[in-house]
């Protein structure tokens, strides 16, 4: 809303590919990662199970990985064209992660993962060597 009252036509830079291929980037990622849990979850042979294949086999919540790289690629090709207060749409990139990784998705999985699957060894070792959210870092 802020940017599309804007006037100012600037050419396409650096900025606004990255924030564009980063937006692309987490839009698959959370496509693909509910689709495998969808498919995972159709199949009669993994009812009761946790799943730990395709994406799910490197974060244990891609789909909300892919979300918050979504909204970050928004803000990041927008901003290519914003000054003063504008600048201040980055909340929310920070609220859309704050919530994710603190309040609700997160927190709310892992306790209701732990909840359900806390005695059995191969979760264990699951949430034990698989990143949270994003492999390498968290």
């Amino acid at each position: 809303m802020i940017l599309n009252s804007e006037k100012r036509d600037k050419p396409l830079g650096l900025r606004d590919y990255a924030g564009w291929g980063l937006w692309t980037a987490g839009f698959l990622l959370e496509a693909v990662a509910d689709y495998q849990k969808t498919v995972f979850k159709a199949d009669p042979d993994n009812a009761g199970k946790f799943i730990s294949t395709g994406l799910w086999s490197i974060s244990r919540h891609p789909n909300y990985l892919g979300e918050i790289l979504l909204w970050a690629g928004l803000y990041l090709s927008s901003s290519s064209v914003m000054s003063g207060y504008q600048h201040l749409s980055v909340i929310s990139p920070i609220f859309v992660y704050l919530l994710l990784t603190r309040i609700s998705g997160v927190p709310i999985l892992e306790r209701q993962g732990m909840k359900r699957y806390g005695k059995d060894p191969a979760y264990l070792d699951y949430v034990k060597n698989t990143a949270l959210l994003l492999p390498g870092f968290w």
